[in-house]
Parts: C-alpha cells; sequence; structure tokens
C-alpha cells in the first residue's frame, strides 16, 4: 500500500492535537489572563521518496486588553530510510491592543447622539482594480480551483512593497473583476517582533474596519469591507508557492459568474447536440 501511494506521488496524513486551554483570574478587579494553545502536526510523502513532516505550535495570550498571538512551524524532511535531510524553524508574533469590547465597535451609551459614519472612500477596489468594472486583459487562463472564474495577471499602478505576484479573477463572459490576489514568495514580516503585523494595520485603515483572527493556530484574518465585499489575509504559510496572500472579492459578482458559465455550458451542450443531430442526418442520407 505505501509503495501504490509514493507511485501516485502523494502520501498525506493530518494529525490534530488540541491543547488544553488554561484559565487564571488576575489579581485586579475586572482583569483577566487567558491563554489558548493549539498545534497541527502534518507528514506527506514526496515524489522522490522523501518524508516532509510539519508540526505547527501557537499560543494566543490576553493580558487585560493586550492579545499577543505566537506562531512557531518546525519543518523536517527525512529520506527513504529515515535520515535527516534538513531542518528548519521559523516563528512569528504580534502583540496588539484590543480594548475591552474585543474585536467589536463600542456601542454607544443611552441618550448618546449617533451620526451616520460616512462611507469608505473607494471601498469598491482592490488594489487599484473596481469590482464590477471590466478587465482590459487577453492573457486570461483557466484555474482548476476556480471554474467559474479567468485569471489574469497584472501590474498595479503603485506597487505593494514585498509582494511578488499579482491575479485578477473575472467572470467567464463579461470579463468583470471579481477576485484580486495579492502574493508575496517569502513572508512579508513586521519588522518588529511582538508588534501587529502592519498589514492588518493598513488594511483596517484602508477599509476603516476591524480585522478578525479566522484561525488559532496560523496568522489568518478577514474583513468585512462592505456592500457583500470582503478580504482574507494569510500571512504566513498561505500555499506550496506563496507565504503571503491577500484576496478580495464581491460576493454578488461570484454569483454572476457561475451563471454566465451555466449559461456558456448550457449554449455548449445545446451546440453539441445540434452537431450531433446533423451529423446523424447526413449518415442516415449516406446510408
Amino acid at each position: 500500500m505505501q509503495d501504490k501511494t509514493r507511485k501516485a506521488g502523494i502520501a498525506a496524513c493530518s494529525l490534530m492535537a488540541m491543547a488544553a486551554i488554561a484559565f487564571a483570574a488576575a489579581t485586579h478587579a475586572g482583569k483577566r489572563d487567558v491563554s489558548q494553545k493549539s498545534s497541527e502536526a502534518s507528514v506527506v510523502t514526496n515524489d522522490n521518496g522523501t518524508v516532509s513532516r510539519t508540526f505547527t505550535e501557537c499560543t494566543v495570550s490576553t493580558n487585560g486588553s493586550m492579545v499577543t498571538e505566537h506562531r512557531r512551524e518546525t519543518r523536517t524532511t527525512l529520506d527513504a530510510d529515515g535520515n535527516m535531510l534538513e531542518s528548519s524553524t521559523s516563528e512569528y508574533a504580534q502583540s496588539y491592543s484590543v480594548g475591552d469590547v474585543g474585536m467589536t465597535a463600542p456601542k454607544p451609551s443611552i441618550g448618546a447622539k449617533v451620526e451616520k459614519a460616512a462611507p469608505v472612500a473607494n471601498a469598491d477596489s482592490f488594489m487599484g482594480l473596481k469590482f464590477g468594472d471590466e478587465f482590459k486583459g487577453t492573457n486570461f487562463v483557466a484555474d482548476a480551483g476556480e471554474p467559474t472564474l479567468l485569471r489574469a495577471t497584472f501590474e498595479p499602478k503603485k506597487k505593494l512593497a514585498g509582494f511578488d505576484d499579482f491575479y485578477v479573477y473575472v467572470t467567464p463572459r463579461t470579463h468583470k473583476v471579481v477576485k484580486v490576489y495579492a502574493c508575496a514568495k517569502k513572508a512579508v514580516e513586521p519588522g518588529a517582533s511582538w508588534r501587529r503585523h502592519y498589514l492588518i494595520e493598513a488594511l483596517e485603515k484602508r477599509y476603516q474596519t476591524w480585522a478578525r483572527p479566522r484561525s488559532t493556530f496560523r496568522p489568518i484574518y478577514s474583513f468585512d469591507i462592505g456592500g457583500g465585499r470582503y478580504i482574507t489575509t494569510v500571512l504566513a504559510g498561505a500555499t506550496e508557492s506563496y507565504e503571503t496572500i491577500i484576496v478580495a472579492w464581491d460576493d454578488a459578482l461570484l454569483t454572476l459568474a457561475a451563471d454566465e458559465t451555466e449559461a456558456i455550458r448550457v449554449e455548449a451542450r445545446k451546440a453539441a447536440a445540434e452537431k450531433r443531430s446533423l451529423r446523424v442526418s447526413d449518415a442516415a442520407d449516406a446510408f
């Protein structure tokens, strides 16, 4: 069975182990220290017979209004006989204050005057591309991961420091902008330890909304920028090709892309049926 999976080029298993959650009350009133730990292990057999192992540990601690996230990842590569070929360790950490209200905006007190917030300027765009606009490109390719969209590369007017590649995903027929990716081959570091990542602060400033953590063991954050549009940021370990990825998309345009894809498929099936009917008729006449 082991040989068979190696011939196929993939053999993976994931071992999930969630550590115990410890809570300790602080000595001063109204404050509480909370520490949550988790870990994840994975083993993958590569095409050349080597085995890659990854062990990730994450700790999220809260001390009053200060949140600290620490991530440590150890990667090892063994040959078919179990001999160590390579070993590396990377760490990521950030600390920030979220206040006693957590990751939500404070509620106004009773009787307070509530003013309607002004709309965020250019919240309908990302990396200079406006959602719903037609992308004037010619280098469209299909992407197996996005079967209802077409992909193209582009160069933003203002380059984002530390990022290598930029992709736009469009509807298959009208080529309207649906998703925009910014990808970095190396993890984009904050520049100082134990400080909140500057990309998270920049996105919060740009779209005037809170970042919401989405994983206890990976630096993943999401943003609701309004109007059915969202942003997800993976600061480290995003994919095999990229360490850091930021993607923004429009939900309504995803639905439009699915509708256009289905219409194209219906037309293709209709054209195929008509072509077959003509071939049957021609063959019948020949007989």
